[in-house]
C-alpha cells in the first residue's frame, strides 16, 4: 500500500483550513482491507465535519481579532511546508541517482 514517495505524502495545506484538514483526516481510509476501509470512510467524513466546523469558527476569531497580520503568517506557514516538500523530492532524486551508480 506504500506505493507513495515520502514527497508525495506531504499536505501542502493549512492544517486549520478546509482542504489540508480534509487531506489530513483521510489518510486514515488508506488501508487495503476493505472490511476496515468500509468502516474508516464514515468516522473520516464524520471527523471532517467536525473539523470543518471548527475551521469556520478558528478563521472567523483569527480575522475579527488579527486581520491582515494572519493572513501573512499563513502565507509563511505555507511555504515552510512547500520547503519541506521540495526537500524531500531533492533527497528522493539524490537516492535514485546514487541507486542507478551502484547498478
Amino acid at each position: 500500500m506504500d506505493s507513495q514517495l515520502p514527497s508525495e505524502k506531504v499536505v501542502v495545506s493549512a492544517p486549520l483550513s478546509f482542504v489540508g484538514s480534509a487531506q489530513r483526516i483521510w489518510k486514515i481510509t488508506k488501508t487495503d482491507n476493505l472490511a476496515v476501509k468500509l468502516l474508516l470512510v464514515p468516522l473520516a467524513l464524520a471527523l471532517i465535519s467536525g473539523a470543518w466546523v471548527f475551521v469556520v469558527c478558528w478563521y472567523f476569531v483569527m480575522y475579527v481579532l488579527f486581520g491582515v497580520f494572519f493572513f501573512l503568517y499563513r502565507l509563511l506557514r505555507r511555504g515552510s511546508r512547500k520547503r519541506k516538500q521540495e526537500r524531500l523530492r531533492h533527497r528522493e532524486v539524490l537516492s535514485t541517482i546514487e541507486q542507478k551508480k551502484h547498478l
